[in-house]
């Protein structure tokens, strides 16, 4: 009798040994899913934020611009304008903003602009850009 359970036990010990590696294969699995759900997940923050700063390069471009086109003095000047920001919030981004003059066929209205600015922003390898129009009148 003991010589069968000298057998039976020598058979059990090769199996424990297939099922721990195969339950160190199935977390090994787990973890590099989990960490490339994570990878993933962290590119898609970094262009929303840096989407949100290329539209607001863009917004602050078009500002400036406007700034430009009707100054204090009251003389227009549609030209094309290129800002590159160095504050902290938009470091890194540059807007470029291109002015056309429209043709007017109304009595009304003395000058018709469109407006269209550009934004890019770099952070490291990752560049987003954003574009807004805008028309205006005199």
């Amino acid at each position: 009798m003991s010589l069968k359970l000298a057998l039976s036990q020598n058979k059990q010990h090769g199996s424990a040994l297939v099922v721990a590696v195969f339950i160190i294969v199935v977390m090994l699995a787990i973890v590099l899913a989990l960490s490339r759900i994570l990878l993933s997940s962290s590119d898609s923050v970094v262009y929303e934020v840096q989407g949100t700063r290329a539209l607001f390069a863009a917004q602050s471009g078009m500002e400036l611009a406007l700034t430009e086109l009707f100054p204090r003095s009251g003389a227009s000047n549609c030209s094309n304008w290129t800002f590159n920001f160095g504050t902290a919030g938009l470091a890194g981004c540059e807007a470029q903003v291109q002015c056309t003059a429209q043709a007017i066929t109304s009595p009304q209205l003395s000058q018709l602009y469109l407006l269209q600015s550009t934004a890019s922003c770099n952070a490291n390898e990752f560049i987003t850009s954003r574009s807004i129009e805008l028309e205006v009148r005199q």
